[in-house]
């Protein structure tokens, strides 16, 4: 009978404890905005942001020495690529320049004199591409669409030449193109910015977004001088485990709206590649958010002050995005780096739930990652059980 109390008694305070950091996080201002506000504005900015998807239209300038037929053509088969605009024709690479420097154009094409007479005679003729190297994603479409339509450009020279030597068109074809590649675009066909980086950003949300707003609750509860318990000093060890399962469960609530919302609706309404199922989703986000509200709560109990959690908090971000290998692979980055973005669990859920999210596998396929997380959870937890264990037992002694 007293261990059927004793339950209760523990389900109440559970229930005390979930209801009082509730009202916490909906009476403080600063911490609503961060925990809700912020996941419903940012993904939607940054969706919007990236909604083209691909860049287009890139504006560069044609230098023409030759004025051929030939080099007329190739600048018409420049400016109708979909990634480059031929805004400009200056007479020299000296104007060319001077309208990059004054930022008109993000790249320039020179074609030299002879250019057509070299193409004619079938000797090899050159273009030089001057690309934006400064901002990547432009001179990485400028060399592409050169290098396409250079290829067709040539494609088409050859197949000219093997008819002239009397060839059917379908033999030129071939004989200009004897080894064809033919790409195959997988679980982003579109090749889209948005799509590629925004369910990872998201999730970079979710975590930076809760591990900020638990510490400012942490740090306004230290400035408080409170206590988070209500038991007598006494028991209070007994209350450990009922006010951390109450507080992790409100913040797993706030996270299933922001769930719903983030990862459901938000991408769905942008369209971004998506093969699972959402009870997949689901079981994956659960130990992602285990550890993360784990360390949010372990961490908020070093701030003294609410402003110290927002600062550190805020400064762990770039690194939090940058080390979960969105931007850049986590196999070029140095090991000891790796081993240290460990410690953030997006590092471990952003590469599983793309697997699972774009490329549709299955859960079986994400296990390790999962069971990663989970003794993740498990460590965070029992560090923090360590430090109110301790800190109650000071008190009771003091008592």
């Amino acid at each position: 009978m007293q261990t059927v109390q004793n339950k209760i008694k523990g389900f109440q305070l559970t229930a005390i404890h979930f209801t009082k950091e509730l009202k916490a996080i909906f009476t403080d201002s600063g911490a609503l905005l961060i925990l809700i506000g912020a996941v419903v504005i940012y993904p939607i900015i940054y969706s919007i942001g990236y909604y083209n998807e691909v860049m287009t239209d890139i504006k560069i300038a044609v230098v023409d020495q030759d004025h051929s037929e030939a080099s007329r053509k190739y600048t018409a088969m420049i400016d109708a690529s979909s990634e480059l605009e031929v805004v400009y024709k200056p007479l020299d690479l000296v104007s060319a320049e001077n309208l990059f420097m004054t930022n008109k154009l993000s790249g320039v094409i020179l074609i030299p004199k002879n250019f057509g007479k070299n193409v004619l005679s079938g000797k090899q003729a050159n273009v030089a591409v001057y690309a934006d190297a400064s901002y990547f994603l432009k001179y990485r479409n400028t060399i592409l669409a050169s290098t396409y339509s250079n290829a067709y450009f040539s494609g088409g020279i050859s197949v000219l030449h093997y008819m002239a030597e009397g060839q059917s068109f379908q033999q030129a074809q071939i004989s200009s193109d004897p080894l064809p590649a033919y790409t195959h675009i997988l679980y982003n066909p579109s090749s889209g910015y948005g799509s590629f980086v925004m369910p990872g950003v998201i999730l970079v949300i979710f975590q930076q977004t809760l591990l900020i707003g638990i510490g400012l609750l942490g740090g306004s509860f230290s400035e408080s001088k409170a206590s988070p318990f209500i038991l007598l000093k006494q028991k209070r060890r007994k209350e450990i485990i009922p006010y951390l399962t109450g507080k992790t469960g409100a913040y797993i609530f706030i996270s299933l709206l922001n769930i719903a919302y983030a990862i459901i609706l938000v991408h769905h309404w942008f369209k971004y590649p998506d093969k699972a199922s959402i009870p997949d989703v689901l079981m994956l986000m659960f130990p992602f958010l285990l550890s993360t509200i784990f360390l949010g709560i372990g961490v908020s109990t070093l701030f003294k002050h609410r402003e110290s959690a927002l600062i550190f908090m805020v400064f762990l971000s770039p690194i939090a995005l940058f080390l979960s290998g969105l931007s850049w692979p986590a196999s070029s980055i140095p090991q000891w780096l790796v081993l240290l973005s460990k410690l953030m669990p997006s590092t471990t859920v952003i590469p599983a739930y793309l697997r699972l999210r774009t490329m549709g596998v299955s859960l079986t396929d994400v296990k390790s990652e999962m069971i990663f997380m989970y003794i993740q959870a498990a460590v965070y937890l029992t560090l923090t059980l360590v430090y109110f264990f301790i800190k109650t037992g000071k008190k009771s002694r003091k008592a």
